[in-house]
């Protein structure tokens, strides 16, 4: 160091104007003082009173420098005015280890305020003695040491033009200044150490409120899924973290980690993390390690953590800024991980820490108790079923039974409906048990579970109630309903059962009791179906209706034949359309009559409510002339106004037998100049059944006409390929109970894609009933079905609506 050192109070090099300098220190140490108590961080108040100290003191400029720990450089931190550009000023930026510059380190060390003196060469005296110096020379430069109140040492270097610009008594108040800095960084750091305390403190108490809340949540939690929830929104809403989240090891290929809970973030942010606990690149996270480990990882910064570079853009600008994860043990498994997240990259320091693994450690203990639990009611749910099952073929018993039919009657009383208990009983079962023995007996009773869960596939609605006894309930079936399911279960139980080398009648007998009509009490209609089924073992009717009581259902159904007499006659009868759509333009080819009942008491009345009993009351012929009038007459009607569209016209069983049917299509052809070409006739499959040959030579009759037939309700008849193949048919329409099912159901997507495979190769056109959305269509569509009919085009019409009905295409399916 070459700049001579000039020691406070040594003889001036000119006279000094000690006045004059005196009050420039006295201004500084003033605004150093206001600056003091106007700042409160340390950065900001170096630099505020260097730029003081230039503003209002008049100083040529002003420097805070830190020294190292042995005092060997000094580094600036605050700085205003002229920059430094004389050698003294730059010696004191190195204070290196020469001899000549140990003094200046002593007196740093000490505290002890010197003078560089501003001489353009220390060897000058001219220059250093002439106080007419012209500005902008190397300036005087007073090193005030602030080593005496901070750890670090540092100076306070004050530079100005005059020479005699650092009196004794200048220099006196300017260490003042340099003393109060020190103090007032000092103080600075002692608050800033206060704050940092402070906020750790806060850190501590939010652990310490969340896993008091956690706590709380553990003793109350039921169910696991539900507490992991909880424990999320707990640490996010009351413990002021940014994210919580609960994850389980998959223990697969590449070890991925199942979210099962999640607060303060989407579940598309956490998938998208793609996260794992083996070693690649995304499970070196807090979360991958923690798992990988067994052990906590604490405190894992995004903004600078090299292994946080997958994540590290989106953690930032969701405010992620500091993460901590937990491994959750079962004894010596690792199931999975609670990972947190803070807004404050100095979270989870260690006392914290260590309450957020204890809340971990707790959470872990809690989902273990919760599963021992879970196993305690699963061990009470299997002696609960032991008592209510029977233990050989795992159905109710007649106490179930009795439980659930009280809660079946109670629910078709809310909704004012039927209810139906079939009694089925096994024939000669005592003379296998006598013949064969009892083991052989018990298989035959299981084969016959099986056979009727074929029929009823809700084995809840089963029961045993008797050693040969089963109880089939029917929820929503009427006396109809129940005496058709009887049948297909008497069907099952017809072909023999094999037990070892033998072949056994597995025959029963079914009685049938209908709520209301015969009790409304559990216990009564056991009764009544039992009657019944002994009834029909003695009659061998093989399935009987208990006919002791008042049948409710029975009368009104009485009623409304008496009924639809006068309707048809009485134009209670409406004809309805429902427009059919070809899936390859869009184009509306057509339409199906249909037929509703304007009841002057219930009101409208769909076909499902009275043309079964049309055909068992004969009633079913005057009801199809009627529809055939109606609907060739709104023909005429639309041929006269310029709308040519094909009807189709529904014929039943009945109507396939009646010799007559071919005279009254041909009247009626006849009446209204009906071009038989426009005509379709829909016959269901199950009508074709009852009397194949009948039904071949009906619709060759038909055919013969020149009109084109359909088979309606496709799938549901049983009918055999060849006869199929020789039916003079055009068109097979799929039963709509497929069609609704087939996008959830592949059983029913099979038959459909099917159905449309066999009708293409024997050259019939496919319609699909029951079409009701935009998926359903375009399945079609692509599987190559020909016509759509449905609400997607339109529900049924009332027929002298439906030329002002429009359909707007495929563009837009279901808009109309």
């Amino acid at each position: 160091m070459n700049a001579k050192l000039s020691a406070k109070g040594g003889p001036p090099a000119v006279p000094l104007l000690e006045g004059r300098s005196a009050n420039r220190a006295l201004v500084a140490l003033r605004v150093v003082h206001a600056t003091l108590r106007a700042v409160t961080d340390e950065a900001r108040l170096l630099q505020d009173i260097c730029k003081a100290v230039i503003a209002t003191a008049g100083y040529r400029f002003a420097a805070i420098h830190y020294a190292d720990a042995e005092c060997r450089t000094l580094r600036s931190v605050a700085s205003s005015g002229l920059a430094p550009d004389n050698r003294a000023e730059r010696g004191l930026l190195e204070l290196g280890s020469e001899p000549e510059a140990e003094p200046l380190r002593d007196a740093i060390r000490a505290g002890r305020p010197f003078v560089v003196p501003g001489a353009a060469d220390a060897g000058d005296p001219d220059a250093a003695d002439s106080a007419d110096r012209p500005t902008g020379g190397p300036p005087f430069v007073a090193v005030l040491p602030l080593a005496s109140r901070i750890k670090v040492p540092g100076v306070l270097l004050i530079a100005t033009d005059c020479a005699d610009g650092f009196s004794p008594e200048a220099i006196d108040l300017l260490q003042e200044a340099a003393d109060g800095l020190a103090y007032g960084i000092a103080a600075l750091r002692r608050a800033l150490r206060h704050a940092e305390a402070e906020k750790a403190l806060q850190r501590v108490n939010r652990a310490r409120k969340t896993l008091s809340a956690v706590n709380r949540s553990l003793v109350r939690a039921t169910e696991e899924r539900a507490l992991l929830e909880d424990i999320c929104r707990i640490i996010v809403e009351e413990g002021g973290y940014r994210l919580a989240w609960v994850g389980y090891v998959q223990h697969d290929e590449a070890k991925s980690i199942a979210v099962m809970a999640h607060c303060g973030i989407d579940r598309e942010f956490l998938d998208a993390q793609g996260l794992t606990w083996g070693e690649g690149e995304r499970g070196r996270g807090a979360t991958g390690v923690a798992i990988r480990t067994g052990h906590p990882n604490i405190g894992r910064i995004a903004r600078d953590d090299p292994d946080f570079a997958p994540w590290r853009k989106e953690d930032l600008r969701r405010g992620l800024l500091a993460f901590s994860a937990f491994p959750l043990r079962l004894g010596d498994e690792i199931l999975g991980n609670l990972t947190i997240a803070a807004g404050e990259p100095d979270a989870f320091d260690e006392a914290e820490a260590d309450l957020l693994g204890e809340l971990a450690d707790d959470l872990a203990f809690g989902i273990a108790t919760l599963r021992l639990h879970q196993k305690s009611r699963e061990a009470q749910e299997t002696i609960k079923r032991m008592a209510e099952q029977d233990s050989l073929t795992g159905l109710p018993n007649r106490w179930r039974l009795r439980m659930r039919l009280a809660a079946e009657i109670d629910a078709a009383k809310s909704c004012s409906g039927p209810l139906a208990l079939l009694i089925l009983g096994v024939d000669h079962f005592q003379e296998i048990n006598e013949t064969l023995g009892y083991q052989q007996g018990d298989a035959m009773l299981c084969e016959i579970t099986a056979r009727i869960g074929k029929v009823i596939p809700d084995s809840a609605n089963i029961a045993r109630v008797g050693e040969s006894e089963f109880a089939i309930m029917l929820p929503h079936a009427d006396a109809a309903a129940a005496s058709r399911t009887a049948q297909r279960l008497l069907l099952e139980l017809l072909e023999p059962v094999a037990i070892g080398e033998i072949m056994l009648d597995a025959g029963g007998s079914i009685g049938i009791a209908v709520f209301p009509g015969h009790g409304n009490e559990p216990d009564v209609l056991i009764r009544r179906a039992n009657v019944a089924m002994h009834q029909a073992r003695h009659q061998g009717h093989g399935h009987a209706i208990y006919t002791g009581g008042r049948d409710r259902e029975c009368a009104q159904r009485l009623a409304l034949i008496g009924d639809l007499h006068r309707a048809i006659d009485q134009g209670q009868m409406r004809l309805y359309c429902q427009p059919k759509v070809r899936f390859s333009n869009g184009a509306v080819c057509g339409v199906e009559a249909l037929v509703r009942w304007e009841h002057p008491q219930r009101g409208t009345l769909w076909p499902s409510d009275f043309i079964g009993l049309a055909e068992h009351s004969g009633l079913i012929s005057p009801l199809t002339d009627w529809v055939m009038q109606a609907a060739f007459r709104q023909s005429y009607v639309w041929r006269e106004s310029g709308l040519i569209m094909p009807v189709a016209v529904n014929l039943s069983a009945r109507d396939l037998r009646d010799p007559k049917l071919i005279e009254r299509v041909r009247n009626h052809f006849a009446t209204w100049g009906v071009d038989p070409e426009s005509v379709q006739f829909e016959l269901t499959e199950s009508a074709l059944m009852q009397d194949p040959q009948g039904s071949y030579d009906s619709l060759r009759r038909l055919k013969d006409l020149g009109s084109d037939l359909f088979i309606d309700d496709f799938g549901t008849g049983y009918s055999s390929l060849a006869y199929l193949q020789k039916l003079p048919v055009d068109a097979i329409k799929i039963d709509k109970s497929f069609v609704e099912d087939m996008l959830s159901n592949s059983d029913s997507a099979v038959i459909v894609r099917s159905t449309i495979d066999l009708a293409h190769d024997l050259d019939l056109e496919v319609v699909a009933e029951g079409v009701e959305n935009r998926a359903g269509w375009e399945h079609l569509s692509a599987q190559g079905c020909d016509v759509a009919q449905g609400y997607i085009i339109s529900e049924p019409l009332l027929a002298e609506s439906f030329a002002k009905w429009k359909w707007v295409g495929t563009a837009d399916p279901g808009v109309h």
